[in-house]
């Protein structure tokens, strides 16, 4: 069996699976069957289930790196906002639409707060 390498980019299209009327409330959790490793601002994710592979840029970097199960959407929103130069519209989408992938990849669970 060949491993498959998905390389995962905020620049996607928006899903409904993320809430964006309740980011307060929505608090992200890493899956336990995924290890992840951060070289040079980029993270390279395991999933151990199924040996699928992934990659994150900078950006996915930092909001892996906090889905830790004590964040919420709005709190990493405003990390993105404060660590890089661009627009609360555009980090929120570019949030939402990683956090909806890796949820769909199964590399991330969401809870209700």
């Amino acid at each position: 069996m060949s491993d498959t390498h998905h390389a995962l980019s905020p620049q996607s299209t928006v899903s409904e699976l993320v809430d964006r009327l309740m980011p307060q409330q929505t608090i992200l959790r890493q899956n336990r069957d995924v290890q992840g490793t951060t070289m040079d601002g980029e993270t390279v994710l395991l999933d151990l289930s199924t040996g699928r592979y992934y990659t994150l840029n900078r950006v996915g970097s930092v909001i892996w790196e906090h889905c830790t199960g004590h964040h919420t959407i709005s709190d990493i929103h405003a990390i993105l906002c404060d660590r890089f130069d661009v627009a609360p519209e555009r980090a929120l989408d570019d949030l939402v639409t990683l956090v909806t992938q890796l949820t769909q990849e199964g590399l991330l669970q969401q809870e209700r707060r």
